[in-house]
């Protein structure tokens, strides 16, 4: 049994953090996304290979597994389609942003070609449900307004050699692409028999928030990890789990809440809190500042008194802009979304569902109510001034 891991894709609603990085690379509770698949897979199957795009530099640092190029994003039956001369026979292929159970892919790797692993999901909408007849698959509805069951495809399956042939008569799709949904449909339509099996956790990684759903199944599957060169100081106080990577510091006197995870040689300064938060790898936070439901890439510096909103005082659930479209995120608690080596003045302040882009360096006292993709000085001091005046934003922390 071989599996094939797809992983080529930009991540455009996942930015600003796949700006500069890969989608599968996100670290989540310790370990890139696509690794806590991997290290699972090579238990179970004889060869892992993974589709990546052209320049994809920092995913090829995995080991034990095979690399194959799509030239150009045609979409996910194209990425299927370029493994063919490596294929050998049956193999599991799923793409590099879901996590599953070990049991389940224990499962999936015995399961025979053509299977597809089904999830049943409170967001039904948001998939492509699946409709079942006689133990078979019988249609899938792509992402449907008014889905027929909440039994949705998991976008994992079991295929063989002769998925090729309908891959290379798959049509274009009405996003302008070659998906492997529409070769699924081509497999019914010529009487092929696909079978379901049913996931028992499935978590789909699609927008940043889903980064903090990762992270809390995973670290309730490993409990809290503190790696041994990691230094606590003293009056830190830590709720489990959290995971706090090599070489971080830690306190004095700060709050480590659930669901948190710290990369490596990051700092946590005097009296801050992190709460069900992401930092990756080198980034700072100083003292008195509060990090709550957010993600902060790498290298960034948090100044001191900085303070991620995380909760509107309406208490709506938070809505994030993603490709252009209001999207709502479903939580009532989410803070910010700061990409790779920002750099923030003292006194700042970051509103729900914020996003801002890399290498952008903030002066101190600022409140962000929108998504950040350039600082010009003289508009924010006008902001400052405005500021001064009235009450800005509609955010609170907790």
């Amino acid at each position: 049994m071989q599996a094939v891991i797809l992983a080529a894709g930009k991540g455009t609603r996942m930015r600003p953090l796949t700006l500069t990085m890969s989608k599968a690379m996100i670290p989540v509770a310790g370990k890139p996304l696509i690794q806590w698949t991997t290290d699972t897979l090579k238990k179970y199957v004889d060869e892992i290979i993974i589709v990546v795009r052209k320049g994809q530099k920092d995913i090829l640092n995995l080991d034990g597994c095979k690399f194959v190029v799509q030239k150009e994003q045609l979409g996910t039956a194209d990425a299927v389609g370029v493994v063919e001369n490596l294929i050998e026979d049956e193999f599991v292929l799923m793409n590099c942003d879901e996590i599953i159970a070990e049991e389940d892919i224990r499962q999936l790797c015995r399961q025979p070609a053509y299977t597809l692993a089904t999830y049943r999901s409170d967001t039904p909408e948001r998939f492509g449900a699946v409709s079942i007849e006689d133990g078979v698959v019988k249609n899938i509805e792509e992402k449907s307004p008014k889905p027929s069951g909440s039994l949705v495809n998991a976008g994992i399956y079991v295929f063989d050699k002769k998925i090729f042939d309908f891959t290379k008569k798959t049509p274009i799709s009405e996003r302008g692409e070659y998906e492997i949904t529409k070769t699924l449909e081509l497999m019914i339509k010529d009487g092929v028999s696909i079978e379901p099996f049913e996931l028992k956790q499935w978590v789909s990684v699609s927008y940043p928030w889903n980064i903090l759903d990762a992270n809390r199944v995973l670290l309730d599957r490993t409990g809290t990890v503190i790696e041994d060169s990691a230094k606590i100081r003293p009056g830190v106080f830590i709720q489990n789990p959290v995971f706090i990577g090599k070489g971080a510091v830690v306190g004095p006197n700060s709050f480590i809440r659930p669901y948190s995870s710290i990369g490596e040689n990051c700092r946590v300064g005097n009296a801050s809190e992190i709460k069900n938060s992401i930092i990756m790898r080198n980034s700072y936070v100083s003292h008195l500042s509060y990090v709550g439901d957010s993600i902060v890439a790498d290298n960034c510096n948090i100044a001191a008194g900085t303070i991620f909103a995380n909760l509107r005082l309406d208490d709506e659930t938070i809505k994030v802009d993603i490709k252009g479209e209001r999207v709502d995120s479903g939580r009532r608690k989410l803070g910010g979304i700061v990409g790779s080596n920002c750099k923030f003045g003292i006194n700042c302040s970051i509103m729900p569902g914020v996003k801002i882009y890399p290498n952008l360096l903030i002066p101190p006292h600022h409140v962000i109510t929108k998504d950040l993709w350039s600082v010009d000085i003289e508009e924010w001091k006008t902001e400052i001034n405005n500021a001064n005046k009235k009450n800005v934003g509609n955010g609170s922390s907790r």
